[in-house]
């Protein structure tokens, strides 16, 4: 039984991953072409309202997903209860989003936001009726079906939303992406693993539910609008078009940093709970970890600071080139994303969520400081201010990783430092060579390939542990096969 409870477990882990990754690069590769077929103000619109589902979403999901899936003997009438309550819940919130949909857009001076809100916010109600589903699937470790269903409904939406956009629908071709991607989700959930709703609602159920549910939902809020706190600010201080380059450069810089986090965390943190009562072989499974992220990560960054303009120019044409100085600087963000996970990772293993919640609490306070800071000198200090923000809340989350295993902030730096050495080293050769040719496209292939075999060249002069660790590894699945 351990066995195979030990299978689906690995099983789920790489199900997990798949369904993250590929759904992650799908996205990224459907907004690229939307991109190219849309305005920068219509991604501007959308960012505007996009708090306002996150936080109605985060309502409903959140707290009762978690709740199902660790209670131990989770009943059927668990499973009706929270469905009823989040239907209910759901057309509530969906009532005051469409009571509150003309002050938002009075807020913002955008009329059009008022009928975007009313349209969007239908996604609330399509979205809580398949927590139960992820629930059971997720207490029975299938994360296959889910990965399946996300992927498929990428897929199909995102033609859905390229479509519309070459019809000239604008804005409404995101808007009825994303409620499309909904509907589509939950006719996949129900048809491909229906399960067997009970017109049951129990209130003892519920309060045993909403005890532990309500928590998380308060703090998942809390998250959530802080997360969104530039795009409020940008949004209703500049233009629509401004929050549109904003919201753009900050997908580019999320996508390798997302990456690298999703395939660090399906790996570091089960390591973490086996060894944590060993602090030499926590330390080891942390120092890894961030050499690894220095390894992958520090090329890219270094990538994106040299060859952002070509970059922006192949992929996204001309119209969207005040993107390319906003990126340049979110890039060096991209390495501390993950490294700040992986320390939050320790105090997790750990069992101390409430110093992670101390720490949640210290980063946004500083989030604010630096807005206020940095508002009134225009759209590029706001995105300085972010990474200023982002690079001290790396300092914070090695504060409890200094005091238990000894692991600081400046240890971490070190062992990133190297990578970043050469990266820089290589990206300036690189971007010098380029220069020579005139073609953006030219410029960019040559720049990535030359950067690329250059690294991985001196990696193996130089001896990177992480270079060989992965070229063994290649070899010896070159081998078997």
């Amino acid at each position: 039984m351990s066995v195979l409870l030990k299978q689906k477990t690995t099983d789920g882990l790489i199900w997990s991953s798949i369904d993250k990754l590929s759904t992650l690069v799908i996205q990224f590769v459907l907004g690229i072409i939307l991109a190219r077929l849309l305005m920068p103000e219509d991604y501007g619109l959308i960012g505007m309202i996009a708090i306002f589902i996150a936080i109605s979403q985060s309502l409903i999901d959140s707290g009762f997903y978690t709740a199902l899936v660790q209670k131990k003997d989770v009943t059927y009438v668990d499973y009706s209860t929270i469905f009823f309550f989040n239907i209910i819940v759901s057309l509530v919130l969906y009532s005051i989003l469409f009571v509150c949909a003309h002050p938002i857009a009075q807020f913002y001076n955008e009329p059009i936001l008022s009928d975007l809100v009313k349209v969007v916010a239908i996604n609330i109600i399509v979205v809580s009726t398949t927590i139960v589903h992820r629930a059971i699937l997720a207490t029975r470790l299938n994360l296959k079906t889910p990965a399946i269903v996300n992927v498929m409904a990428t897929c199909i939406s995102g033609g859905i939303g390229i479509y519309m956009a070459m019809q000239g629908y604008g804005v409404w071709s995101l808007v009825y992406q994303q409620l499309a991607r909904s509907i589509i989700t939950a006719v996949l959930f129900w048809s491909i693993h229906p399960w067997k709703l009970q017109f049951i609602f129990n209130t003892v159920s519920f309060r045993s539910l909403f005890g532990f549910g309500s928590r998380l939902m308060v703090s998942e809020l809390f998250k959530i609008f802080f997360k969104n706190l530039y795009l409020i600010i940008i949004g209703k201080i500049y233009k629509a078009e401004e929050l549109g380059f904003y919201t753009r450069a900050t997908l580019f810089k999320q996508v390798p940093g997302a990456l690298v986090h999703t395939v660090l965390q399906s790996v570091t943190f089960p390591l973490l709970i086996k060894v944590i009562d060993d602090d030499t072989k926590v330390k080891t499974v942390l120092v890894r970890s961030i050499r690894l992220t220095g390894f992958v990560l520090c090329p890219i960054v270094v990538a994106l600071l040299f060859f952002s303009k070509p970059l922006i120019l192949v992929l996204l044409t001309e119209k969207w080139l005040p993107t390319v100085l906003l990126l340049q600087i979110l890039a060096i963000d991209i390495v501390f994303i993950p490294i700040k996970y992986i320390n939050l990772n320790f105090l997790n293993a750990k069992g101390r969520s409430d110093l992670f919640l101390k720490l949640e609490l210290a980063k946004n306070i500083i989030t604010i400081i630096t807005i206020l800071a940095t508002y009134k000198f225009g759209l590029l200090w706001m995105t300085i201010g972010y990474v200023v923000a982002s690079i001290l809340g790396f300092f914070l989350n090695t504060i409890y990783t200094q005091k238990y295993i000894n692991y600081t902030a400046v240890s971490q730096l070190k062992d990133l430092a190297p990578y970043a050495l050469v990266s820089l080293g290589i990206g300036s050769v690189s971007y010098y060579i380029s220069l020579f040719f005139e073609a953006p496209i030219t410029q960019l292939i040559l720049g990535v390939l030359l950067s690329g075999t250059l690294y991985l060249v001196i990696s193996h002069y130089l001896k990177f542990k992480e270079w060989i660790d992965i070229k063994n590894s290649i070899l010896q699945k070159i081998k078997s096969s």
